[in-house]
């Protein structure tokens, strides 16, 4: 069968062919629907743009977009610094696209992706799309999401970092922790290990969830109003240094000594985040080596050499010790 033109494509999306073009080079106001019938179209048909010409061509467009939540956070900010330089250094250029969190803007940013032809794409988006987005026509890495079995999947070892961080608050005193992440799903790794050092030790714990989309303004006082409803609480491990910040913003409203009344641990260790907070004990990812691994795996992929779409690199933690925790009570030596 003949390669679809973009005739085709406008043909069967009941639009012109200019329409089409507008669409693939997100030009001009389109609707949604119209937009969504040109993709649905391009799917059916199997239509990529200037497929024929690259192949004869011989190149790749050097492409590479990136799909994270909001480089706003520092963690994610910091990931696509790293990819960007480690993919600049390859001969990549990139394209970077900030979900918001927002399922129907990743799709549409997927859409656009491959639209533009991109030679792959790297996601940290929280949303399940990756899952069930059909066949990509391109490469598809993954960072610090659950794994799809879709795609490979480069991430830290959330499980141990939840472990270490809660037995390091245990170890200094704390009797009621709380977990506070953005959810408390089946996949979430870190309220796992969180879970399994609070069973060792005999402690139920608590888990305040405060959702992906949440206002940050509206998460400061769920996180406020938490800590004054539970006031018997002295522990926090938070699932990002971000919540850390504002429980420790919410602990000095409440007239609460850090870590005198409240413990509070982190997760990420992001240099910025490090650099405003310095004394923040955190669990921190080695985001260097989660980008450099993400990029080698996407590239071999790009060069057809990537057939395990089910293998993770999960990489180690490290644990900084700031003074938000109590300080380590010396061992007694018996006199007897």
């Amino acid at each position: 069968m003949s390669q679809p033109k973009l005739s085709d494509v406008a043909a069967l999306a009941g639009v012109s062919p200019t329409t089409v073009s507008r669409v693939l080079n997100n030009r001009g106001y389109l609707s949604e629907k119209t937009r969504s019938n040109v993709f649905e179209a391009m799917k059916t048909l199997g239509y990529r743009p200037n497929a024929i010409a690259r192949s004869l061509q011989g190149r790749k467009s050097q492409l590479i977009g990136l799909v994270f939540p909001s480089v706003a956070h520092p963690f994610y900010g910091e990931m696509a610094y790293r990819l960007e330089s480690h993919l600049a250094d390859a001969g990549y250029k990139t394209i970077l696209c900030n979900s918001g969190d927002r399922p129907e803007a990743e799709q549409r940013y997927l859409d656009m992706l491959l639209a533009n032809q991109v030679d792959g794409v790297i996601t940290g988006a929280h949303s399940q799309l990756v899952a069930q987005f059909p066949l990509m026509g391109a490469p598809l890495v993954t960072i610090d999401r659950a794994e799809t079995g879709k795609a490979p999947n480069v991430r830290c070892d959330n499980y141990d970092g939840g472990y270490r961080a809660t037995s390091l608050l245990l170890e200094r005193g704390a009797k009621e922790p709380v977990h506070i992440t953005s959810t408390a799903s089946e996949v979430n790794l870190r309220l796992r290990g969180y879970r399994d050092a609070l069973a060792e030790h005999g402690i139920t714990g608590r888990t305040l969830e405060l959702g992906f989309d949440t206002p940050h303004a509206h998460k400061m006082e769920m996180i406020a109003s938490y800590l004054d409803q539970y006031p018997t609480l002295d522990a926090v491990f938070a699932s990002n240094d971000i919540y850390a910040a504002m429980v420790l913003s919410c602990a000095q409203r409440l007239g609460l000594e850090v870590p005198t009344d409240l413990q509070v641990i982190g997760f990420d260790g992001a240099p910025y985040t490090r650099a405003m907070l310095p004394h923040l004990a955190t669990v921190m990812q080695p985001i260097d080596e989660i980008a450099q691994r993400a990029v080698a795996r996407l590239l071999h992929a790009i060069a057809g050499q990537e057939d395990d779409l089910d293998g993770a690199d999960v990489l180690p933690v490290s644990v900084y010790e700031g003074s938000t925790l109590r300080q380590k009570q010396p061992d007694r030596v018996s006199l007897d």
